[in-house]
C-alpha cells in the first residue's frame, strides 16, 4: 500500500529543476505572509473558536492528493490570467495597510495561492487545486464585528431552545436573556458556549465531506449547510444535560454535585459535542442515501429477469405465440 502511494507522489513530482523553482517560490510566499502567518497560529493556539485552524492546511493537502488525478500528467503551460488573482491580492495588502483593516491581508492569501497556481499549471491546475485553496478560507480568523454579530443570535437560540427541550423533560426552567433560571441555581449561555466554536467546526467539517463526497451537487450542499442546524442541536444538547445535571444535584446531592455539572458543562460536554455532531452527520448522510437510489435502466432490468430465468419476449414474439396457440 505504502509502495503504491509513493509511485503515485512520485508522478506528481516535476524535473528538478522545477522542484527548485517550487521551493524558492514557497519560500517567497512564506516570507510574504510570515508576520500574517505568525498571527494566525497565535489565534489558532490562544483562541478556542479557531482551535481547528490547525487541521485546515492539513485536509487542503490531503484533497490534493485525492484530486491527483486531474494534474496526470503534469500540465505543462500556465495561464496569464493568474496575475489577475495576483493583483487582487496586492490589491488586498494595500487596503490593509491603507484601511488599518488586518482581515484583508490574511484573506488575500487565498487569491495569491490562485494565481500561482494558475501561472504555473494553467486552468487545469486550477481546476485541481481550488477546492483546497477555497477550503483555507476556514483557517482564517473571523472579522470581529462579524463574530460579535453571530454570538448574540446563537446565544439567544441555544438559550431559548434548551428552555423549551427542558421544560419538555418536566423540569422547571426559564429564560431571562441569556440566562436559564432553574429551580435552585441559574445556568448562564456566555459567548464561550455560543456555539460559535462549533459552527465554525462544523461548517469546515461539513464541507469538507462535501469536498470528498461522490455524490449529486445538490446532496453536497445539502451536506455544506447542515452545519449550522449540527452546531445548534449539539449546543442545545450540551446546555439541556447541564441542566438536568444541575437538577439531580439538587434531588440527590449524594449522587451528583454542582460542582460537577459545572465540569461537565464548561470541560467534558466541549469534548463530547465533537463525537454527538459528528454521529448527527453521518446519520444525515446515512438518510440520504436511503431516501433517494439511482433509478435502474429498462435495459439493466431485463438482463436482471433473464438472468433470473425469466425470458424477455418481444411484441413479435408475443404475437407469434397467440397464433401458435390458436
Amino acid at each position: 500500500m505504502s509502495q503504491r502511494v509513493e509511485t503515485e507522489l512520485k508522478k506528481l513530482l516535476p524535473s528538478r529543476g522545477a522542484q527548485l523553482a517550487w521551493i524558492v517560490l514557497i519560500g517567497v510566499i512564506v516570507a510574504t505572509y510570515a508576520t500574517e502567518l505568525r498571527i494566525l497560529i497565535r489565534v489558532w493556539s490562544n483562541e478556542p473558536d479557531y482551535g481547528h485552524g490547525f487541521f485546515v492546511p492539513v485536509f487542503s493537502l490531503v484533497l490534493l492528493y485525492l484530486r491527483r488525478g486531474l494534474v496526470d500528467p503534469l500540465p505543462d503551460r500556465g495561464s496569464w490570467w493568474g496575475v489577475a488573482f495576483l493583483v487582487l491580492a496586492v490589491l488586498l495588502r494595500l487596503g490593509t495597510a491603507y484601511f488599518g483593516y488586518a482581515p484583508l491581508a490574511r484573506l488575500s492569501i487565498l487569491p495569491c495561492l490562485a494565481g500561482v497556481t494558475l501561472i504555473i499549471g494553467g486552468w487545469r491546475a486550477f481546476r485541481w487545486a481550488w477546492p483546497s485553496i477555497a477550503f483555507l478560507v476556514f483557517m482564517i480568523p473571523l472579522p470581529g464585528a462579524l463574530a460579535s454579530a453571530l454570538r448574540q443570535p446563537l446565544q439567544t437560540l441555544g438559550t431559548h431552545m434548551s428552555v423549551f427541550v427542558i421544560q419538555t423533560l418536566g423540569i422547571p426552567a426559564i429564560a431571562q436573556g441569556n440566562v436559564i433560571v432553574l429551580t435552585e441555581g441559574e445556568l448562564g449561555v456566555v459567548e464561550a458556549c455560543s456555539g460559535l466554536r462549533m459552527l465554525m467546526l462544523f461548517f469546515a467539517i461539513c464541507i469538507g465531506a462535501a469536498l470528498v463526497m461522490r455524490c449529486e451537487l445538490w446532496e453536497k450542499f445539502l451536506v455544506a449547510i447542515s452545519a449550522v442546524p449540527i452546531a445548534v442541536v449539539s449546543n442545545m444538547t450540551r446546555i439541556t444535560v447541564t441542566a438536568v445535571l444541575y437538577e439531580m444535584a439538587r434531588k440527590w446531592p449524594n449522587v451528583m454535585s454542582t460542582e460537577t455539572a459545572e465540569w461537565v458543562f464548561h470541560d467534558m460536554a466541549g469534548f463530547l459535542m465533537m463525537p454527538l455532531a459528528m454521529l448527527l452527520l453521518w446519520g444525515e448522510m446515512v438518510l440520504l442515501s436511503k431516501l433517494f437510489f439511482e433509478p435502474v435502466s429498462t435495459s439493466s432490468l431485463g438482463m436482471s429477469l433473464a438472468g433470473d430465468g425469466v425470458q424477455n419476449v418481444g411484441p413479435k414474439e408475443a404475437t407469434k405465440g397467440k397464433g401458435k396457440n390458436m
